[in-house]
């Protein structure tokens, strides 16, 4: 279970970065972000696209390296806590509706730390 779990990550990550990357106007558009020129979109593509291909790459490792397996389950914890913890309080301060496309990120980031924290606690019985 862990393996996929670890590919599932590597696949939507990767596939996170290319669609960013090659189309950061449309994508940020999608999520509801607007870009005011070159910065913008620069750092767009540093963090829609750079941040996810490293993400996609940290969990790439982890499948060939069974060593880093126990690490990027705890980095799965940590990131999608985040994500779900603040994504959460958009969502409270804003109401869930106004998250928009986001809305599809919260749950899937959501399933994403429950099953990160499944296969901790099955790991650690």
């Amino acid at each position: 279970m862990l393996l996929i779990y670890l590919v599932v990550n590597a696949v939507l990550y990767g596939a996170f970065s290319v669609w960013c990357t090659l189309a950061p106007r449309s994508t940020a558009n999608w999520l509801g972000l607007a870009t005011t020129g070159p910065a913008g979109e620069s750092e767009y593509l540093a963090v829609y696209g750079g941040l996810q291909a490293g993400l996609a790459v940290g969990f790439a490792l982890a499948i060939w390296l069974p060593e880093a397996r126990s690490t990027a389950l705890l980095w799965s914890v940590a990131l999608y806590g985040g994500l779900v913890a603040w994504r959460g309080l958009a969502a409270f301060r804003l109401g869930f509706e106004a998250l928009g496309n986001a809305r599809f990120a919260f749950w899937l980031e959501l399933s994403m730390l429950v099953a990160a924290i499944l296969l901790l606690w099955r790991r650690g019985s």
